[in-house]
This record gives structure tokens, sequence and C-alpha cells, in this order.
């Protein structure tokens, strides 16, 4: 907890262990608590807030506390003799709110649990500096970037699929496993997906959408927990608390600014609470970001990457991959030199507008209470990248044999450019009760996205045909502005999203034995999930080319679960954890996931941990309804001799011919849920309050994997899928129906170490260490049974060590932090056995491998003024620029790299 007024420290204690305190409001009335950080029992925690603060601590009950003068300051005895004035009783409820703890729906105190947790207080993200959530969770060990916001860094990817994806989401994911492996919990609640969704396959969540000034703190469960909250925490859980406690007023403000002048942000938020009524409260947040663009053309080592080629499409374990680096080069007239069309004016940082209110009441309904939550976001943000090419072939009719095919860049039609909207609301109804030692809580939830994609610069092929047939426009020369709106007309895509449901759950001691109580929690749930995603027309014509053409896509499902968890101890120091959930989806029937977790006490400071679960991931609905997409153009594949007569053939390797295919896409009524089995094995050592150290080994087999049917599977046993394979009335092979299957299988191990200490010193103020390491040791997919496994762990941005290392130092009204962010190296090509091998260009300059790297930020911190706080942080203080050897033309990382070098921001708090 940050230094503060003692009353709001009090209160902070009271909500996160659980206790209640009594003291009358004069009794804190200007006293001071400085900052507390480290594990602490509540008792041992309100001794240190209470140090020197001339009061002590009372205990009536097991988790009640008074608080008083100390015998000696406290008035003086009346008259013996002299009769007291009556007071009559009043029954004033005390507000207790419920402890969220993610990874289990039983309340507890104890600080570990027998799955690993890591959490992110709300001191540790106002000390980054970090202003969205998307860039605080990817500078954790082993998290790794799935969605960025910046969708267009590579120019020629973006023109051949960027309309069909989540353009504008930020999502991250575990263990390497996708963000749909990852569940996003807002308050213990799913998350809805994002109004647009990712590609054919997948909704993401978007957490550009969570205002991280309103986040009371984040719960990251590195552990499968299907048997708690359902589908998709198959590789872990991010729970994100926001606040709901809060006395008075509280302004925050920052503004930033790089160190060559650009890059500008501003940010504001008003937080405002109060008490009401008999027992009742209520929260009010506001908040407002605003940032400025970067451009390529901004930063020296992006000016003069981005070089444009045609690019080529190629197998990569069956299915089919895209590589910008194809070749040739890029012109802005028939006869012009090679140009750099894309690099200066592709966005390296987005500009983006963010609006968010948050909302909380509770109050007493007799011996109930009741409350409510609002929260609701806008987010805009703005790309772009290099104008569109195409390949356009010319000759001079008096040479016909000089035909040449160029690669050209329509500059007049100026960059492409992509605005994205979203809105994201969320409101919530409850009512929870406490009978006796029991507790239980019922809520109805509404959330709904809706987000927008308007793009600018993209060709129109029947518009661009003609234009080039009939001359209306001259490569290279002067063309007229209606052929240029033609040529490139703005598309609009929309899609909405929206999971509307109720929950109803309680726990508390089922029994009583001779080694403890057994605890028990229960509920069920149900929820209805809704989307709907609308293409431009123009786009599911394919007159603007994608190649994957994107399609309406609507779904409707309800979801039904049931859960229940027991705890109990089985001997002295040793507990056992039971859960198993039952889902219920329309689309796919039934799924069950069970848990077991144990911890064992060796010592007081010595622990053991481990868990065993299994977890699913239900289809999503884009994936449940694909209609028939047709693909405009034939892709050449090898296959088999048996299956001949096919179109184009050519004899290649023995029993194989090469054939041109249309690969087309169908939906698969049959489709079955992912399923995984993890475990995780750890100890915790902590000999003193100071030290706490916690190594832990995560393993999750993941199978059933949906992913598109790959090509050389199917043709290499075509009995399995007959009915995929399309003939025209003389028998000859001419497409091929793609459809997702259930065939893939990831296997995943990585070893986490977090260590803490912190030094007390008298005169020299307080020193706190920390160390976050995370070693992915092994992460290999099998795209198609009977294959060899690839293994993808240090290849294409999964290098194999990630780690943040801090210092804190507190001295009296100053606190000094650095941060240390520490990426390992990993090399060009996607997996070990992947067909694109580093390119030779890049293997003679040494440049097969990304190099390790470190990021340091700092920060400083004042609060001596009353009321007041001020900060300095200094992000990428050494000004490190991205040095990145992979496949997208613009040479950077966005799940890494630091695009915009040393960043000063400064911020103030006022608060009363």
């Amino acid at each position: 907890m940050p230094a503060g007024t003692l009353d709001q420290s009090l209160r902070a204690l009271a909500r996160s262990g659980n206790i209640q305190l009594l003291y009358p409001p004069e009794l804190t009335a200007h006293r001071r608590a400085g900052p507390l950080e480290g594990d602490f029992t509540p008792a041992d925690a309100l001794a240190e807030l209470l140090r020197g603060s001339g009061l002590e601590a009372q205990r009536v009950t097991a988790d009640t506390f008074v608080l008083r003068l100390p015998a000696a300051r406290t008035a003086p005895a009346l008259p013996v003799g002299r009769a007291l004035p009556a007071v009559p009783l009043q029954d004033v409820p005390v507000p207790l709110l419920p402890v969220e703890v993610t990874g289990t729906h039983l309340r507890r105190t104890e600080v570990e649990t027998a799955s690993p947790l890591t959490v992110i207080t709300r001191q540790q993200i106002e000390r980054s500096g970090y202003q969205t959530l998307f860039e605080l969770l990817r500078a954790q060990p082993g998290v790794r970037v799935n969605n960025a916001p910046v969708a267009m860094t590579d120019n020629a990817l973006y023109q051949a699929n960027g309309l069909s994806g989540a353009t504008g989401a930020a999502a991250v994911d575990l263990h390497g496993l996708g963000a749909t492996a990852t569940l996003f919990l807002v308050d213990g609640q799913r998350m809805a997906g994002y109004g647009l969704a990712q590609g054919e396959f997948a909704l993401v969540n978007d957490l550009e959408s969570i205002p991280l000034p309103l986040v009371e703190r984040i719960e990251v469960l590195r552990d499968g927990a299907s048997a708690i909250y359902g589908s998709d925490a198959m590789a872990g859980v991010v729970n994100i608390i926001l606040r709901k406690q809060f006395q008075g007023v509280a302004v925050d403000a920052n503004t930033g600014i790089s160190s060559r002048g650009d890059a500008a942000q501003h940010r504001g938020t008003i937080s405002a609470g109060t008490a009401f009524g008999h027992g009742g409260h209520v929260i009010l947040g506001l908040d407002y970001l605003k940032r400025s663009p970067l451009l390529g053309r901004d930063r020296a080592w992006a000016r003069n990457s981005g070089e444009d080629s045609n690019g080529y499409y190629y197998f990569d374990g069956g299915q089919i991959g895209y590589d910008s680096q194809g070749g040739g080069c890029t012109r802005t007239s028939l006869d012009g030199p090679c140009v750099n069309t894309s690099g200066p004016v592709t966005t390296l940082q987005t500009q983006l507008d963010s609006r968010s209110l948050l909302a909380h009441i509770d109050h007493p309904l007799g011996s109930l209470r009741a409350y409510a939550d609002l929260r609701w976001n806008m987010v805009r943000q703005h790309q772009q990248t290099g104008p569109a090419t195409e390949q356009i072939g010319f000759y001079d009719p008096a040479a016909p044999q000089d035909t040449q095919v160029v690669n050209y860049a329509f500059s007049d039609v100026g960059p492409i450019r992509d605005f994205t909207q979203s809105r994201s609301t969320q409101v919530s109804v409850g009512l929870r009760g406490t009978p006796g030692d029991w507790a239980w809580d019922l809520r109805l939830d509404s959330q709904h996205n809706a987000g927008t994609d308007r793009a600018q610069g993209l060709l129109r092929s029947s518009v661009l045909d003609q234009a080039l047939a009939d001359g209306s426009y001259q490569p290279g020369g002067q063309n007229d502005a209606a052929v240029l709106a033609a040529l490139a007309p703005t598309l609009m895509r929309s899609g909405h999203t929206s999971q509307t449901g109720f929950s109803l759950r309680t726990d508390g001691p089922l029994a009583e034995w001779r080694e403890g109580s057994i605890g028990l929690a229960a509920g069920i749930e149900g929820y209805r999930e809704k989307l709907e995603d609308q293409p431009d027309p123009l786009l599911i014509s394919n007159d603007v080319f994608q190649f994957q053409p994107p399609y309406v896509r609507r779904g409707d499902r309800w979801i039904s679960a049931a859960y229940v968890e027991l705890e109990t101890p089985l001997a002295r120091g040793l507990t056992m954890n039971l859960a198993s959930r039952a889902d219920h989806s329309g689309g796919f029937g039934w799924a069950f996931s069970p848990k077991l977790g144990l911890k064992w006490d060796l010592t007081e400071s010595v622990s053991l941990r481990g868990t065993l679960a299994r977890g699913y991931r239900a289809p999503t609905l884009p994936e449940l309804d694909r209609p028939q997409a047709l693909l405009p153009t034939g892709v050449r594949v090898e296959v088999p001799n048996s299956l001949l007569p096919c179109q184009s053939p050519a004899a290649t390797s023995p029993g194989y011919s090469l054939c041109t295919l249309r690969l087309d896409s169908v939906s698969n009524p049959a489709l079955q849920p992912e399923r995984s089995r993890s475990l995780t094995l750890g100890v915790v050592w902590a000999p003193t309050p100071a030290l706490g150290v916690a190594l832990d080994v995560y393993q999750v087999d993941r199978r059933n994997e949906i992913r598109p049917l790959p090509v050389s599977y199917a043709l290499d046993h075509p009995d399995a899928y007959p009915e995929l394979f399309r003939r025209n009335d003389k028998g000859v092979l001419y497409a091929f129906d793609q459809q997702l299957v259930n065939l893939g299988r990831t296997m995943v191990r990585s070893f986490d170490l977090d260590a803490r200490y912190r030094l007390d010193t008298t005169r020299h103020g307080s020193l706190a260490f920390s160390l976050g390491v995370d070693w992915l040791s092994k992460l290999r997919r099998q795209i198609e049974p009977g294959a060899t496994p690839q293994s993808y762990d240090g290849y294409a941005d999964q290098p194999k060590a990630t780690a943040l290392a801090g210092i804190e130092w507190t001295l009296r009204n100053w606190v000094a932090t650095a941060n240390l962010r520490y990426t390992g190296h990993y090399a060009f090509q996607s997996s070990a056995d992947s067909p694109l091998a580093c390119p030779q260009v890049l293997r003679d300059a040494g440049h097969c491998d990304t190099p390790a790297f470190t990021l340091l930020d700092l920060n400083l911190e004042y609060g001596g003024v009353p009321h007041w706080r001020f900060g300095l942080n200094i992000h990428n203080a050494l000004d490190h620029q991205p040095v990145y050897y992979g496949r997208p033309s613009l040479a950077y990382s966005p799940s890494f790299d630091d695009v915009v070098g040393r960043y000063f921001l400064l911020s103030v708090h006022y608060q009363r």
C-alpha cells in the first residue's frame, strides 16, 4: 500500500485482509501511515501501519480489532459512584467487500495457494509509468503478445489479410499457447470478445478497453483453471480487479514526450467516492488518454527499413504462410528506380484517443447487500502504412519481347490508412448475503462491444483493370482525382459482440474434523453470447483483394455451467483442493474439467505445491459458423497421382504431380472443443518476512487443437475426407474444401522464478528487490497425427528467456525505482523445421538471430506535500533502439521492442 492518511490505509487493509477495524473517526484524523509492502498476516500488517502513530489495536474476535489510545493516554476514569449515561445501541452494518482471489472461489487468508499467482498491485501500476494494460502485461516475464494494436507493420501482409483481423485490439497470452488459451476476467467475470473477429477463427479480448488508472490490482494465475472458470483457461487466467472502495476525491494527471520531442501523450483521471445513507458507498471514476502517432520516418532505424517486395505464399507444416521478402523492388513509375514507399510512412505507435467511465455503488438491504457496477469505454485509433502495390505488366509495341512486370506503388492514391473505433459497455447488478459463516452472491451481467474499421487506400480490382485498359489511369503520371477516388474507395467493416448472463455462487465451512475445517464453494452460471460481423460488400465480393475473403459472421448460443470446489486439510501442514466443473454449450455439448491441488508446508519457511488439471476451449462462434468461401485464385499443390486427373498437372517426385487447386473453405459441424492437461510443481521458501523465493514449473499438453485441415495431410489421407475434394463433370480435380478440424497438438514446459527481498534500515530508509524470470524450455507443435513435433521455443518471437528485475528505495517522502526488462535472443525462422529458413543475405551478415536486449525504466516519486504526490518516469532510459531480424518488413517486433526510445513522463496526484 502506498503512503497516505492512516484512515485510508486502514480501510485498504480491512478490504484486503477481510477483517473489521473499529475506531472513532477523530482517532485517526491528521495521522498518516507510511508505505507497506510485503507478505503479512492481517495482524502484523495492522501493527506495521500503527507503528509511530501513538495508537494500539486490541483483537476482540478472530477477525475484528478495536483501535484505541494506550491506557496512559486515555481519558481519566469517572469518579466512583457516578452513573454512566445510557447510550442506545445502534445496529449499524459495516460494509465489507468480498476479497476476490483468482484461482479459487473459496474465501481464504493464506498468502500462497497451490496454484502459482502473480499479483500486480496498484502501487506497482502507478510506479511503472505504463499507460495501458497491454503495455503493463507485455513487460511481465513469460507473457507474450498475441495481438498488437499496431496491425500494419508488414505492408504486404496487411494488404492481403488486414481487413479480416481484429485491427486495433490488444491481447496477450501465457506460455505461448495463444490468446484464446488465456482467460481474461474483470472482477471475476469473463470478458466479452472484441467487436471485430480475429481472422476466420477466433474472438480476442481487447485490453485497451480497460483504463489502467481505474484498476485496483491485476492477478495472473499461471496455471490451468478450467475447473474454476470454464472455457479458455487452459494456459492461465488474468483477473483485472477494478476500484470498488474509495473515500474522498483524487485527481491524477500526466504528460509525456520522447527525448526527440515527439510521441506526446496526455492523461487525466478523476476518482471520487463517498459513504451515503445507512452504510452505503459509491465511487465514480473518469479517465481520458490522448496519444500522438509516431511514424517510421521519425526514427532512423525504421526510416530505411520496410522495403516493399512482391512477396509469396508458401506451405509451412501443412499451413499456408506468407513471406513479404519475395524479391524484386517497388517503383513509383514504370521505368524509375527502386524506392522504399512503406517504411517512412508506416505507423510505429498508433494515434489513440480513449475515454472511460467507471461507477460502483453498494448499499445494505436489511441483512443483505445490493451492488451495481458500470464500465464504459471508447477507443479511437488511427494507423497507416505505405501505398498499395500491384504487379503491372507493360511493353513497348515496337518491341513486345521486352515486356516487363513492375511492382508498382500507387503513391498518388496515398498511404493505406486504417481507422478503428471500439465501444465496450458492462453493466452488473447483484445481491450478496452472509448467513452465519457462509456467503452467497447473485449477479446479473451484461456486456456489449461494438467496433468499426474504416480503411482507405486499398485498390478495387475491377476499377484498376478498367482504368489501365482504357488509359484513364497512367502509372507514374498525373491522374484525375475522381479516378483515384474510384480506384481506392473507403471500405467499412462493423461488428458487435455481446455476453449477457447470471452467476450464483456460495461458499463457507462444510464441516470440521480433527485436521481442521473443510471449505466448500459451489455455483451455477449461464450466459448467452452473440456475434455479428459485417464486412464491406466490396470485400465479400473480393473486388478488393484479400487472400482469405472475409464473410458475414453471425452467431448466437447459450452456455451454462455448474461447479464445486472443496478444500480440506489432510494432515498437519498438508492441504488439498479439489475442483470440478461441467459446461454445456450450444454447438458441441458437454465438457468436464477436474482439478487437484496440493500444498504441503514442510516447515514454517518451506512449502511444496502442485496442481493437476484438465482444461478445454470451446469452439468460438466464428469457428462454428463458417460459411463456404471460394478462393478466387489457385495454388500449385503437390498431389498424389491416385487423385489425378487434375488441372495443369506436372510430374514432380515419384507418385506425385503438381496441380493447380482452388483452396475453398466450408464449415465443420462436427467440430469439438480443444482439450488440455496441465501440471504444475513448485517450492516456496520464505525464511523471514523480508525474503521470499518461489520456483515453479508448468507443463501443458493441449490436444484436439482447432486449426485448418492441413492440405498435405488431407491429400495423403483422401479416404478420411472424401467430401472435401471437388471435381468437375469430367472428373478433373479442381478444388479442395478446407475446413477446421481437431487435429493439432501443442506441448509447453516453462520454469518461473520469483524472488523478493526487503531491507529496512533506521537511517537510510528501506530497499525492496524483486526478480522474475521465465524460461521457456519447450514449445512443440504437432500439425497432424504421426508427424514429428516441431520445436518453436527460441524461434520467431518466442525467446527462451524473459526476465524483469527491480529495485525500489524508499526514504522518508521519496521513492526511487529502477526496473530492468530482459528479452532473450530468438531465431529468424518460425520453427526448427520450417521450410522458410534464414535468407542467404541475412545468413552472410550474421543476422539470423535477433539479439537479446535489456530495457531500463526509472521512476522517482515525492510525497512530502500534504495531499500531493509528484512523479517522474523515464522509460527506456538507455535509449535502446530495436534490432530485429524477422519477417515483417519494418524491422521491429511488436511483442517486445520499444519503438519510441527514451521517454519522459511527468505525473501529479492530488487526493483529499
